[in-house]
């Protein structure tokens, strides 16, 4: 028999100062993305509104599945309407409801407030959440931004909070969710969540909900900058008796995959944990000796280069940063886990605090033309400070610093003293330090919005900005035979949306999709026909969609996938889950046309060479036969076939 429950949703208006509750059938709400097509669709009407208005719903909700004994369940999934994409999007952070000891599935935030707030939502154990909001002044909240005991950005926010609410934090478990100066100033501000132990930052452990734009839209549609949380909620109430306990679900694992729980979690995890045949573990340590040559560089341009180059630059990166990074992170055995149970252990934690993925460190690195780990460290650091997204700051970096090379940019109309080296032909290890030096200063100007071209960008998007920019320096355009409009690599939605790819060389991170910037998506190194491509990455997508709407770290993907259907059948009557999310996905599809929001064909050149080189690089001999003859023509059958492909299997 079935868990009988609803989806209970704590609404916040931070305008009025007041809060509810609704509840919603499992029929027809029973998750995040669910839940955010309701309120945006239908409720609110975002579709038709300036993405800063405050009706701008930002829901951030859990799966089912938390409060379980189940691993990786208890990610903060948060939808909304993006500034960047101008659509609807989804980004999680691991770990972040493991502390949400609240009677509520999710917190849904409208409104917005006159000042700067920090939301306080706890429960105290009779399943009546309680919200307060306390106020503070924006000068006394750039100040703290700027340094507060010895920390910067969002963890000298924490630190703040940490001492403010210090009886909060121990009495309730607490933990937080909290945006940088990037919300403030740029459209690709972070949600941050940190760790914590009896109040205090467990530094590496911390996580973002970074992709398009979620911090930025909590700020700058409804002014909140903080929102603690914690309670004494029994979470557990929540769940089917089956899966509170490891020893019933090693049961049900037995049954469903022949092998106990743990050693399946682990099995399937192995890349994430540590992989005994590389002798390396996380995404940083697997992806550089996967990737090899088609790992991309100096803002996508390692493209144009010829083999024995970019074996020599990628040479340096495992000489100067997986090398390192083994022996900082793996050798020592320096892991942690995102603040809930977990045997994968994914953050690989360096030097007692820096947490070492393959993204930030690849945007923040390699993109930008850093080849050494403790000149990225720096970077990264910085970006995750102040609250970005590390994926779109390393382009936004990259395609400064390309456009400085090739002189379409001076150095001191950015507030840099030197042009960065960006020759990849004669680059050198030396050049690294340089580089990440001058990216430090384009990080700070962006969170501050200091600089007139940087503040452009971070507040227009890399797409409409390198727009802009092909206008106000026409004749530098002209005079140098290159747009800046030409530079950066995205995915591309309507008039103005776009977000720039993950970083791995593929098409399935550019093709047209209603939801990218994430793995909704095929992203393994392959060029195959467009109709063909579009059927996998519409299979990855509904999948990817399923497991974190529901919650699931998609680390676990390699069991959970197989059995999470199952899992919301058997326990909590959800028939054909699949079916349901394939329904939502086309629902996005349909409020992404009524934003302005759908795909449309690339607008870069770059994104076209993009797609004409991955051909010849993976060596589909037809497709590399027409992009000889046409590219522009080819680019576009591609697309369109793919595009064509994706509507008759959506509906």
């Amino acid at each position: 028999m079935s868990f009988t429950r609803t989806y209970r949703a704590l609404f916040i208006d931070v305008a009025e100062r007041k809060h509810w509750i609704e509840e919603f059938p499992l029929n027809e709400v029973f998750s995040p993305i669910s839940l955010a097509l309701k309120l945006h669709m239908e409720r609110y009407k975002t579709w038709s509104k300036p993405v800063y208005d405050p009706s701008n719903a930002l829901v951030l909700g859990t799966g089912l599945f938390a409060g379980s004994k189940l691993y990786g369940v208890h990610r903060f999934v948060a939808v909304f309407r993006s500034p960047l994409t101008k659509g609807l999007h989804a980004s999680a952070m691991g770990g972040a409801a493991y502390q949400f000891n609240v009677n509520a599935d999710a917190i849904v935030v409208i409104g917005r407030s006159e000042k700067p707030l920090i939301l306080k939502i706890y429960d105290e154990g009779d399943g009546n959440p309680k919200v307060e909001y306390h106020e503070i002044p924006e000068e006394m909240l750039v100040n703290i931004w700027k340094g507060y005991g010895g920390f910067k950005g969002v963890y000298a926010l924490q630190a703040y909070l940490s001492d403010l609410f210090r009886d909060f934090y121990e009495t309730f478990n607490g933990r937080s969710i909290l945006v940088g100066p990037a919300a403030m100033n740029t459209n690709m501000g972070a949600l941050a969540s940190i760790t914590l132990v009896k109040g205090k930052m467990d530094y590496g452990s911390e996580d973002f909900a970074a992709r398009a734009g979620g911090g930025s839209v909590l700020y700058r549609a409804h002014k909140v900058a903080a929102i603690v949380y914690g309670g004494r909620f029994d979470r557990s109430s929540k769940v089917p008796v089956e899966l509170r306990d490891l020893r019933s679900i090693n049961e049900i694992f037995q049954g469903l995959a022949k092998k106990a729980y743990v050693e399946f979690v682990i099995e399937s995890g192995t890349k994430y944990r540590y992989d005994p045949k590389m002798n390396t573990g996380g995404t940083f340590g697997g992806n550089y000796p996967h990737l090899k040559i088609t790992t991309p560089m100096f803002n996508w341009n390692m493209i144009y280069y010829p083999k024995e180059v970019r074996e020599k630059l990628h040479s340096l990166i495992m000489k100067h940063m997986w090398e390192p990074f083994n022996k900082e992170a793996i050798e020592t055995r320096s892991w942690k886990t995102c603040g809930e149970p977990c045997p994968l252990a994914c953050k690989k934690v360096r030097l007692g605090k820096y947490k070492s993925d393959y993204e930030p460190y690849n945007g923040l690195g390699p993109i930008i033309g850093v080849f050494d780990i403790h000149d990225a460290e720096k970077v990264v650091e910085a970006g995750d400070a102040y609250g970005f997204d590390a994926i779109e700051l390393g382009q936004v970096i990259g395609f400064v610093f390309e456009a400085l090379h090739k002189g379409l940019l001076r150095p001191e109309e950015v507030g840099l003293s030197s042009k960065p080296f960006f020759d990849p032909a004669k680059y050198t290890i030396e050049n690294s330090k340089a580089n990440a030096e001058l990216a430090l200063k384009i990080v700070e100007y962006l969170a501050f919005g200091v600089n007139p071209i940087l503040r452009l960008i971070g507040e227009e998007g890399l797409r409409s900005a390198a727009k802009l920019l092909d206008l106000l320096y026409k004749e530098r355009v002209e005079e140098v035979k290159k747009k800046f409009s030409d530079l950066p690599v995205y995915a591309v939605f309507g008039e103005r949306g776009h977000i720039t790819p993950n970083y791995y060389w593929t098409p399935g991170l550019v093709a047209p999709l209603p939801v990218l910037g994430k793995y909704w998506t095929v992203y393994s190194g392959l060029f195959t026909d467009p109709e063909e491509f579009a059927a996998k990455s519409y299979e990855r997508a509904i999948y990817e969609a399923l497991l974190e709407d529901t919650g699931f770290c998609r680390f676990h993907r390699g069991w959970a996938e197989k059995h999470v259907s199952t899992l919301l059948e058997k326990y909590y009557g959800i028939e054909k889950p699949l079916e349901k999310v394939k329904h939502l996905y086309k629902k996005v599809s349909e409020y992404q046309e009524l934003a302005g929001a759908s795909p449309v064909f690339w607008d870069s050149g770059k994104i076209i060479d993009f797609m004409a080189k991955a051909s010849e690089e993976y060596q589909n001999q037809k497709w590399l036969g027409l992009f000889a003859i046409d590219k522009e023509k080819a680019a576009y059958e591609w697309w369109s076939k793919f595009y064509q492909k994706l509507k008759e299997l959506t509906g």
